[in-house]
């Protein structure tokens, strides 16, 4: 069965013609149409997420392992604005969705008509671009024309760089279930993307301004990109380079350090000044690490900070921004690299950062393992476990930063929403990641995460390759460890910000028929470990349950421990 609305036919004819071939959708009337136009289509699949909110996190997981872009369809009314967390993560992790909202007639918005708001323009903060298909009278074959141009740039907007998500409004009349008939193919617009790469010349007129410099790279959140890795290993020979990049990053590049907070942490005062880079290059997305933002804003960079590669906006993350360079990252080292390696570079950059990193990790592993059971024993413990074929997702808060701190080797690819840096939708999108990977899919994370997306366990219920380590720790540890709130007073903290989940993993997992196990101590969960990673034919928790004030106090001494200063 197909659909009478010759706009949803279009739609979905050219979002399939153009890559789309994943689309979440979440029931509804007045998105009937769309639904039945995309299930038309034999190479999409749909999948069916009840909450919104959920069904746009799923849709961003499932765009985040398949580098594909994919559609996420909601009914009229406030449904809509649901998907604005997941939109606005995707907009700062440059992902490609295509969100895609029914609507009603524009004569009956602001009418008191059920399920009608504002919808076009309503996430228009951010998506690149907002499209509203109307339900108007015009001669049929310039409906049909502006159907067809209108789902055709809102494909090649959302996957033009930076690439990120496009909103599609589409006003739909009853009846809106009558059948129809399959339209003939409809016409796709290509686009042609120029190589965005520095010349030659350029590479040596940025080497001869870098003459001289010692130089760090500083990596954010990014995709894999096996050139990018190729392009920054060879860079990272260079004897006045040194390259941090986060866990997030999913670089491996045999060089440098991904433990950004370790080593940072780790440095004296005067060795803080002596360090100092003359030139600062990032890459990639926003950073976890606080320590690197507030060592290179103390100490400015002499010769500026380059930005490399297509983002939404200006970032001045270090208050010291001189260039934005608009080019592929890959391309760019490996040009500009070239051309420095022709200068007379100054020696012994890298090594003073790599005497330290060794020194740092010395301490740290003295450090951890003196440990008792706590966050800190069984972090360590789950990411020496994790083999290399895993695809890793992580929730904000407590998981991602003991990534930064303990994790050595990232295994294939690891995730997290650092785009907003919220807490919502973390389980969706592990469960969407986990649709698209042929692997294993990890999500570690907080049980105050865990509770605020609970929606997602209704899809988890169908992703057998999806493995959930959920810390129960007493919710909200990180507040337990950061200046802000570990200063308050025990009452109020426990009782405003690290306030219990009211719900226990192991009743939920029977409830949403997923396999469950729970882990107290560390033989324990060196027990469970194996079987969580191990076949299972539905998606598996795991409850690590840890004391929350032992674990905040380790944390805190283990900056104490590693420090010079």
């Amino acid at each position: 069965m197909t659909t009478d609305k010759t706009a949803c036919l279009i739609l979905a004819d050219v979002l399939h013609s153009q890559g789309v071939r994943d689309v979440v959708v979440s029931p509804g009337s007045r998105n009937a149409p769309l639904t039945l136009a995309f299930d038309d289509k034999e190479e999409m699949r749909l999948t069916v997420v009840t909450d919104e909110r959920s069904a746009a996190f799923v849709a961003l997981g499932l765009a985040q392992a398949s580098r594909r872009p994919v559609a996420v369809v909601c009914t009229s009314g406030s449904a809509l604005l649901n998907f604005g967390p997941a939109v606005a993560e995707a907009y700062y992790q440059g992902i490609p969705l295509i969100v895609i909202s029914a609507d009603r007639p524009q004569q009956w918005i602001d009418q008191d008509d059920s399920q009608t708001i504002r919808q076009f323009e309503a996430l228009d903060n951010y998506v690149k671009r907002s499209y509203d298909i109307p339900d108007c009278e015009m001669p049929e074959q310039e409906q049909l024309w502006l159907a067809n141009r209108l789902a055709n740039d809102a494909c090649l907007t959302a996957l033009s760089p930076k690439q990120g998500p496009v909103h599609i409004n589409v006003q739909l009349h009853a009846p809106l279930t009558r059948p129809g008939e399959p339209l003939p193919p409809q016409r796709v617009v290509e686009t042609v993307v120029p190589e965005d790469r520095i010349s030659r010349e350029q590479a040596r007129a940025l080497a001869e301004e870098a003459d001289g410099a010692r130089i760090l790279v500083v990596a954010g959140f990014m995709q894999p990109d096996a050139r990018l890795n190729r392009a920054l290993a060879e860079f990272s020979t260079l004897p006045n380079v040194y390259v941090l990049h986060e866990t997030i990053a999913n670089l491996h590049i045999g060089a440098g350090c991904s433990a950004v907070d370790t080593l940072i942490g780790s440095l004296s005062d005067d060795e803080r000044r002596r360090m100092a880079p003359d030139l600062v290059i990032t890459v990639g997305g926003a950073l976890v690490s606080r320590f690197i933002k507030q060592y290179l804003r103390a100490f400015p960079p002499r010769l500026g900070h380059w930005s490399v590669g297509h983002s939404h906006t200006t970032v001045d993350c270090f208050k010291s921004l001189t260039k934005r360079i608009m080019a592929r990252p890959a391309s760019f080292f490996s040009r500009f690299g070239g051309a420095l390696a022709t200068r007379l570079l100054p020696q012994g950059y890298a090594a003073e950062w790599e005497m330290v990193r060794q020194r740092a990790f010395s301490r740290h592993d003295a450090y951890v393992g003196t440990v008792g059971w706590s966050d800190m024993r069984a972090m360590q413990t789950i990411f020496s476990s994790l083999r290399p074929d895993i695809n890793v997702q992580l929730s904000n808060g407590t998981p991602v930063r003991y990534a930064q701190l303990l994790q050595r080797k990232t295994p294939h690819a690891e995730f997290c929403n650092r785009g907003v840096s919220g807490i919502d939708g973390c389980t969706s999108t592990a469960v969407g990641a986990s649709l698209a990977y042929g692997g294993l899919t990890l999500l570690i994370t907080g049980d105050l995460s865990f509770t605020y997306d609970l929606s997602a366990l209704t899809s988890a219920a169908n992703a057998s390759r999806l493995r959930i380590i959920v810390m129960c720790n007493g919710g909200g540890g990180i507040f337990r460890f950061v200046a802000t709130t570990a200063s308050l007073e025990e009452g109020i903290r426990e009782k405003y910000f690290c306030t219990p989940p009211a719900v226990d993993p192991e009743p939920l997992a029977a409830a949403f028929g997923l396999a469950f196990m729970s882990a107290s101590c560390e033989e324990e969960l060196r027990q469970a470990l194996p079987r969580l990673l191990g076949e299972s034919d539905r998606a598996v928790i795991l409850a690590v349950r840890t004391p929350a004030e032992e674990s905040a106090t380790i944390l805190r001494n283990y900056f104490n421990t590693i420090s010079d200063k």
